[in-house]
């Protein structure tokens, strides 16, 4: 089984995955740089500029649906393959959401929705915007408000559980999921 973090950029997707993985003693996979490493560009920002967007939402797709569909191959006996994060808009492609649907109704996925306050997203991502292109053509800061109202109804439906990460530090956080899982 896959453990799926989802939720919008600066929500901790990728630092508590990796914290998670090494409670749960597997994998940690980023799905962003996964698919950023199907394109010759070096950031994400770059890769938009010089194809699109809609071409980085093909490319995630295709990567996600690889990931899903190697679930378990490795045929370990532990009870998650790997922690995936994904990127905060794969689930609004409609390929990717299908391949996140069967995979969750296949038993083979576990999608969890890291929820957190606007005005903690605003304060995180304004010390540390990294490699994120905006999204609407505004600045990627003042731009999570209208983001967080399209995502979030399509969040909330493919989640197995939520959890708000708002004021939670890190490990606290991969903490609690990993009692979530084992529970």
């Amino acid at each position: 089984m896959n453990v799926l973090l989802m939720g919008l950029r600066g929500c901790g997707k990728s630092t508590v995955g990796q914290l998670l993985a090494a409670r749960l003693e597997c994998p940690f996979l980023d799905l962003d740089d996964r698919v950023l490493a199907t394109f010759d560009e070096p950031t994400v920002t770059a890769v938009w500029a010089a194809h699109g967007k809609a071409a980085w939402r093909d490319a995630e797709a295709t990567v996600l649906g690889a990931l899903l569909g190697h679930s378990g191959a490795s045929g370990a006996s532990r009870a998650v393959d790997n922690v995936i994060a994904l990127g905060g808009g794969t689930p609004m492609g409609e390929s990717a959401r299908r391949d996140l649907e069967a995979a969750r109704a296949a038993g083979s996925a576990t999608l969890i929705y890291m929820r957190c306050t606007i005005e903690e997203l605003r304060r995180r991502l304004s010390c540390n915007t990294g490699d994120r292109p905006s999204l609407t053509g505004a600045d990627p800061v003042m731009e999570l408000g209208p983001v967080l109202e399209a995502r979030e109804p399509v969040y909330r439906q493919l989640a197995d559980h939520e959890y708000d990460v708002t004021s939670t530090p890190p490990g606290g956080i991969a903490e609690a999921l990993a009692e979530l899982l084992s529970g």
